[in-house]
């Protein structure tokens, strides 16, 4: 089987807030991503997402953990051996207009990448930045533009086409296409899956779009709470999934089609505070079927097959599908 590009075992990022207390924004992440392959990751807002994508960069510190970038750990190399990896591993932020520097004009910006980490002579670069905007379909006449001359849609292939300037092994996508409307968004989504069937790049795609993440992702991760409670194919886990949170995540997708009967799992309860966590399953205090187990020790995701884990005990005795509440 073929190496991972990244490798994460265990990953925690906890952020102190004083008397040894700390907020745990990712609490014991294990994922793999393959050459070629686009890892989804979905859940609610705080679940954990941004800090995870940032965390596997070494753009933010792990606090526990191991992070290994092409079989190698980098999770506690010092910057200046993780500098000269930045062209290999690279991200493209949700919000374009922080992201880029507002006095560069956008040949600047696009070179910037290679002047850092590519040996160019001036007339090679600037062929190199002429053919990434061509890549990303940007007009070439952009190129003497600042940022404040280019709409969202533009702005998002700009920080793309940094983001491939350097030909990477990694690509983190946190939320890309959340500022667009539907017809740039789509544009979008049809260049990153071109860029990934020329250039095999893994892709760690985090989103909050559901519909989104099913259409671009090959495999999906479910967060909760900084744990990941579901992970499988996306077929598999977008027409059956098998955590219930996943089941009351995905029943609050809003469907295209107007006539597609929607059946709807309304939780009750209050989110655990990241503080101050319970033990056991992080959703029991949400959860229409939890168990005196659920609320014990570490809850072991169960493997279904190869390629899909479920973290919840009632997986092992088939009673984990929440009940089916008709529309009114």
């Amino acid at each position: 089987m073929t190496q991972p590009v990244l490798s994460v075992t265990g990953l925690t990022k906890a952020f102190p807030i004083g008397k040894g207390r700390a907020v745990r924004a990712v609490n014991g992440v294990d994922l793999d991503i393959r050459p070629g392959e686009v890892m989804g990751m979905v859940g609610e807002s705080g679940s954990g997402k941004s800090t995870f994508g940032r965390a596997v960069l070494r753009l933010t510190d792990p606090t526990e953990g191991r992070v290994y970038f092409r079989g190698k750990d980098i999770t506690r190399l010092p910057l200046r051996e993780i500098r000269p990896m930045r062209r290999d591993m690279t991200m493209v932020f949700q919000d374009p207009w922080s992201a880029l520097n507002p006095r560069m004009s956008v040949k600047s910006l696009i070179a910037e990448p290679l002047k850092l980490h590519m040996s160019l002579s001036r007339s090679e670069r600037d062929d190199r930045v002429e053919a990434l905007a061509r890549r990303v379909h940007l007009n070439p006449a952009a190129l003497t533009r600042t940022p404040a001359g280019l709409s969202g849609g533009q702005l998002q292939r700009v920080c793309i086409a940094r983001a491939i300037a350097t030909n990477p092994a990694l690509i983190v996508l946190d939320e890309p296409t959340s500022s667009l409307d539907l017809s740039v968004r789509a544009g979008i989504l049809e260049l990153l899956e071109q860029i990934r069937a020329e250039t095999q790049a893994a892709m760690l795609f985090i989103s909050h779009d559901l519909g989104t993440v099913r259409l671009i992702s090959q495999r999906v991760a479910v967060l909760y709470l900084g744990q990941v409670v579901e992970e499988g194919p996306a077929e598999t886990l977008f027409e059956a999934p098998e955590h219930p949170y996943t089941q009351a995540l995905l029943s609050a997708h809003m469907p295209a089609d107007p006539d597609h009967v929607v059946h709807r799992h309304v939780l009750e309860g209050e989110v655990p505070s990241p503080i101050d966590l319970p033990p056991g399953c992080p959703f029991q205090t949400r959860c229409p079927l939890v168990l005196p187990a659920c609320r014990a020790g570490t809850i072991v995701p169960d493997r279904l097959a190869d390629d899909h884990r479920v973290r919840c005990v009632r997986v092992a005795t088939g009673d984990n599908k929440l009940p089916v509440k008709e529309p009114a």
